[in-house]
This record gives C-alpha cells, sequence and structure tokens, in this order.
C-alpha cells in the first residue's frame, strides 16, 4: 500500500491511515474525506468506529450528529444508526454503510472498501 510521504502505513492490506487516535474526541463524531468518502469516524475509549457520514434519510452530515452509546443521532430529523453497524436500532428503515476500522500504535486506519454485511466480509 502506498501512502503520502510521512503517513503512516497499516500492517493490513487495504487500510488507509485517516487520523491519530489521541486527535479523535471522544463519544464525539468527526467528518473524514478517504478515497472520495465521506466518513464518520467515532471513537469510543480506545475502539474507533467508521460509517458513511451522509444520513439517506435527507442528506444530513451523521459525523454531526449527537452519540448516546453505539447510536448517533441524525442532527436534522433525529434518524438513528448503530455505529457499529450501520443499522437503524430497531433492526427497521434506514442503514447506511459501514467501515472496518483498526488502531495501530495510536494511529487509526479505515479500509475504504464496503463490508458485505451478509458476509461480514
Amino acid at each position: 500500500m502506498e501512502a503520502e510521504y510521512g503517513e503512516p502505513v497499516s500492517s493490513r492490506k487495504g487500510f488507509v491511515f485517516v487520523a491519530k487516535l489521541e486527535d479523535l474526541p471522544q463519544g464525539k463524531g468527526r467528518v473524514f474525506k478517504v478515497q472520495g468518502k465521506s466518513l464518520a469516524l467515532f471513537r469510543i475509549d480506545d475502539r474507533c468506529f467508521a460509517i458513511n457520514d451522509i444520513c439517506p434519510h435527507q442528506g444530513a452530515s451523521l459525523g454531526k450528529g449527537r452519540l448516546k452509546g453505539f447510536v448517533v443521532a441524525c442532527p436534522w430529523h433525529h434518524q438513528q444508526f448503530d455505529i457499529r453497524t450501520g443499522f437503524g436500532p430497531d433492526g427497521g428503515g434506514y442503514c447506511v454503510v459501514n467501515y472496518d476500522v483498526h488502531v495501530e500504535n495510536g494511529q487509526v486506519f479505515v479500509c475504504p472498501q464496503k463490508r458485505d454485511w451478509l458476509t461480514g466480509k
């Protein structure tokens, strides 16, 4: 995997450096552009989660939504999504793509390829 000069490189194939763990606020979202995709990245303790930033209802930024536990609420109409899976917490309605994230040596990496929700791959 090729990275920009000085950018950390993941030991896992397909993962791209996004941020330092210490630069991500606890319990809040931040928005990043990763290979042309707008992703909302959330930190809970030393774990990070990434979902598509755009709410499918009317396009609000989920990275600017309110996080309660593992559920983020859209700032416009309060549509909710579990940041671990991208699904609504009630199992129905809207969903967003979620992305694999891993933290290595204090660096946060995201795999920008969407995961197949049936197989988990």
